[in-house]
C-alpha cells in the first residue's frame, strides 16, 4: 500500500505549520458514539504526513523520475483519549532519516489544552518501482535535509502472530473505488476500519480502542479481494490477518479497553 490523501481533511497551505497543524473532527469522521473512529484518525496522520513530505520536495515529480515510491511497512498507534466530534485537535509529525533502509515517522494529537491524546509511529520504505525491491539507501538527489538522526520516541511494533488455520475466517472484503487510493491499491488507512468493522458491534457498545498494530505485507490492488480471519489473543485483544491464497496482504493487532477509561 502507498501514501495517497482519501480524507476530508484539509490541506496545510502554510509551509512554516507543516509540522504542526490544527484539524477541527468532522461529523464524517466520527462513529455512533460521536469518537473520532480509528480511520479517520488514521488519515489525518496520512495527510500531514504526505504534504510534509511534499514540503521536503519529495512529490509525486519526484517519484516518477526516480522510478521510486515509499510504502509503508508498519504502523503503531496508541491511544489515551479519543476525539471527540466538533473538537479541535493539533496534529504534529515528525520524520527520522533512514536507518537499515527504514524512515521511521512519529506524528501525535494534542487537544486544545495541549494534552497528547494519539501517537503514531510508521515505519516506511523506499522502494525501486521497476523492480519492485527495497532501497537501501537514496537515489542521488533525494531530498532529506531536516530530516532528525534520531527520533527521541518509539512505541511497541511487535504483534502477536496466529497462524491461518488457528484463526476463524470472516469473509472476503474488496478493493472497490472509494476503498482506493491514486495508485490503484487499497489505501492504508482502509485497513484499520476493516479491522474495526471485524469486531461485533456490541464490543463497540461498550469498549474502544487503546492500542493497534498494523504490518502491511502486499497491496490489494482495485478490483481484488482479500479474505479476513480474526482470533482472540487476550482480554480485549485480537489478531487479524488479509489473505489472498497463499499470500498475506496485511496482519493486525488490535486492543479496546472500556469505555469509561477513555472519558472526558
Amino acid at each position: 500500500p502507498s501514501v495517497s490523501p482519501v480524507s476530508s481533511v484539509p490541506p496545510i497551505t502554510d509551509l512554516d505549520e507543516l509540522q504542526h497543524q490544527e484539524y477541527r473532527i468532522y461529523e464524517n469522521d466520527v462513529d455512533f458514539r460521536k469518537m473520532a473512529t480509528l480511520g479517520s484518525l488514521l488519515r489525518y496522520c496520512q495527510q500531514i504526513g504526505t504534504e510534509d513530505a511534499e514540503h521536503y520536495g519529495i512529490t509525486p515529480e519526484l517519484y516518477a523520475s526516480t522510478h521510486t515510491s515509499y510504502v509503508l511497512a508498519k504502523l503503531a498507534l496508541h491511544i489515551t483519549r479519543t476525539p471527540r466530534v466538533e473538537e479541535t485537535i493539533t496534529v504534529q509529525t515528525e520524520p527520522e532519516a533512514l536507518h537499515r533502509a527504514v524512515n521511521r515517522r512519529f506524528t501525535t494529537f494534542c487537544d486544545a489544552q495541549g494534552r497528547e491524546e494519539v501517537c503514531v509511529e510508521s515505519r516506511w520504505v523506499l522502494i525501486d518501482t521497476d523492480k519492485r525491491m527495497i532501497l537501501r539507501k537514496h537515489p542521488e538527489g533525494f531530498p532529506t535535509t531536516g530530516w532528525v538522526d534520531k527520533l527521541d520516541r518509539e512505541l511497541p511494533i511487535k504483534l502477536t502472530k496466529v497462524k491461518r488455520e488457528d484463526c476463524e475466517e470472516l469473509g472476503t472484503h474488496r478493493a472497490v473505488y472509494s476503498r482506493c487510493d491514486r495508485n490503484g491499491h487499497m489505501n492504508n488507512t482502509v485497513y484499520a476500519d476493516l479491522i474495526c468493522d471485524a469486531l461485533p458491534l456490541e464490543v463497540w457498545r461498550t469498549h474502544t480502542v487503546t492500542d493497534v498494530i498494523l504490518y502491511y505485507h502486499k497491496e490489494v490492488p482495485m478490483g481484488e479481494s482479500t479474505r479476513l480471519y480474526r482470533a482472540a489473543v487476550g482480554e480485549n485483544r485480537w489478531y487479524m490477518a488479509g489473505w489472498q491464497g497463499d499470500t498475506c496482504n496485511f496482519e493486525a493487532e488490535i486492543t479496546l479497553a472500556p469505555l469509561q477509561d477513555n472519558a472526558d
